[in-house]
């Protein structure tokens, strides 16, 4: 078998453009309902993606393609996990903070002085 030098380096290509893919793309394990946007979200697996010109960032329940988000995304120092969801708390109620993918985050999606915010919870991805 001959290995030619095209073939080295289109398989290089092909790792470094999968790499790259994975690095835009994590999953989160929600556990507990919350809002965003004035929508109600279920408890559940979520992926959260970079779009190609790492813009914007949806968040998507895996199990229902219509409860999804997407916003607008600006620079963060990196997270130390793919993915980071932050939700304010109030009382028994999560409302969704922010959602960070690498380097980008979103601005605050929440009002917390309409909630009376107790706590923040965060929950990182892979």
């Amino acid at each position: 078998m001959r290995i030619t030098l095209k073939t080295l380096v289109l398989s290089s290509a092909a790792l470094c453009a999968s790499a790259a893919f994975a690095a835009n793309q994590a999953r989160v394990d929600v556990p507990f309902s919350f809002t965003a946007m004035g929508q109600s979200y279920p408890a559940g697996s979520y992926d959260v993606a970079l779009d190609t010109n790492r813009n914007c960032v949806t968040l998507a329940n895996e199990s229902d393609a219509t409860k999804h988000i997407t916003w607008n995304v600006g620079p963060a120092d990196a997270a130390k996990t793919p993915a980071v969801i932050k939700f304010d708390e109030a009382g028994a109620d999560h409302m969704l903070k922010s959602i960070q993918i690498g380097d980008k985050v979103t601005p605050n999606l929440d009002s917390p002085s309409k909630h009376g915010v107790s706590a923040t919870t965060s929950i990182g991805g892979q």
